[in-house]
């Protein structure tokens, strides 16, 4: 090989690396999606099967779009069924970038002003935990079908009995965006559920772990602190949400990790506990062993088991004594919906409200498998906070 060969070999070389080693480095700089929200890779048989059911479309608002960017997350913009008449966002900065995102015109400063909009018929609520029951009652007050973000109230059993008096007394849709409602296994075990194949539950687990070394960033640091089993939706989803039914009563306990924001004095709740887990009684007469933990590191994601008289499921393996199974798969999605993040639970859930404001019926995840997914975990917080007593859990009916 002659020097001039050699030369330009060693350049393309270098050049060759220096490429890779800037590919490298700008996918160390891009900064990770928050624990949940990776994007589900869109298969095409997502819509395989999928059938209009109806010309007519929902005029949508929704508000909030904060660390989460939650308003555009749920691809509302791109249901054929959906128009986006408006969002708001308390920021200014905020809302315009969630106009963008929904390909909308019209905006509002708050909840409060765009509610009074005619045109608008129902309401995605991704604002900040503690405003969701204030602001869901605030929309159905005006005559709007509403959803929301998980959780349905915040530490608030008053809260509670309002919100479920409200949906009630209005007589329109309330539906909570619990996803793992819709994660393909927990879909399915309710399938599996309401065909027969557990029988009644016996044991069932539900698991929410996201480590709060470096806390995500919220509005008022609502998120500072708070205590785990407020949070509770994701793990008590794995029997709430696949027997309809709800907890009667809880025994808990909490573990105190060393992490900054669960120091004495460190966060507005007075809480101690990064990891509470809770031991329910379910209304079958069953157990169900449902966790947060924000203090284990190098563990995240949510996951749940069924165990039943005549058979359970983990994963979406199911084992027991039903030979034909019912049909597990999720829904299919219109063209052009994602199915985003949270195991592609976006998409699902929000064509499961239009579907249902379309249809005229319940929705899943309605206003009483909200609560009891909810409450139960409010009062296991206090149980650990009084060394794991054993305490009556509400229960919603609806």
């Amino acid at each position: 090989m002659n020097d001039s060969t050699s030369r330009r070999s060693f350049l393309q070389a270098m050049g060759t690396g220096a490429a890779a080693l800037s590919l490298h480095e700008l996918a160390a700089a891009a900064p990770k999606p928050i624990q949940g929200f990776e994007e589900t890779p869109t298969d095409p048989d997502t819509s395989k099967g999928w059938k209009s059911i109806s010309d007519r479309k929902v005029r949508v608002g929704i508000v909030g779009y904060g660390v989460c960017r939650f308003g555009a997350a749920f691809s509302f913009q791109d249901h054929p069924n959906v128009e986006v008449v408006a969002v708001s966002d308390l920021f200014p900065d905020r809302c315009a970038a969630l106009a963008k995102a929904c390909r909308c015109q019209k905006t509002y400063p708050s909840l409060e002003e765009l509610v009074k909009d005619d045109s608008i018929e129902a309401v995605f609520c991704a604002t900040d935990a503690p405003s969701h029951t204030r602001h869901c009652i605030e929309v159905l007050n005006h005559g709007k079908h509403a959803a929301t973000a998980v959780p349905a109230v915040w530490g608030s059993l008053e809260d509670a009995d309002r919100l479920l008096e409200t949906v009630k007394t209005s007589g329109l849709k309330y539906m909570m965006f619990e996803t793992s409602c819709f994660r393909d296994n927990c879909y399915a075990m309710r399938q599996v559920y309401q065909a027969g194949g557990f029988g009644r539950l016996i044991y069932s687990e539900g698991e929410y772990y996201h480590f709060h070394g470096k806390g995500i960033g919220s509005y008022k640091n609502w998120r500072v602190g708070c205590p785990p089993l407020w949070y509770a939706t994701h793990s008590t989803a794995y029997y709430v949400g696949v027997t309809d039914k709800p907890f009667t009563s809880v025994s808990c306990t909490g573990f105190k990790a060393d992490l900054a924001d669960f120091q004495p004095g460190a966060n507005g709740y007075d809480n101690p506990f990064t990891d509470e887990i809770a031991l329910l009684e379910t209304a079958e007469g069953g157990t169900s062993r449902m966790l947060m933990c924000k203090g284990i590191r190098g563990k995240g994601g949510e996951t749940g088991r069924v165990f039943g008289e005549r058979g359970s499921m983990e994963n979406t393996n199911y084992q027991g004594t039903m030979q034909n199974l019912p049909d597990l798969r999720r829904p299919s999605l219109p063209p052009g919906v994602k199915p985003g993040g949270h195991g592609g639970s976006h998409g699902q859930l929000m064509n499961e409200f239009v579907l249902a404001i379309l249809e005229d019926r319940k929705p899943l995840v309605h206003v009483g498998q909200a609560l009891n997914m909810t409450v139960s975990g409010i009062v296991a917080h206090q149980s650990a906070l009084h060394d794991g007593e054993r305490m009556k859990v509400p229960h919603y009916d609806f």
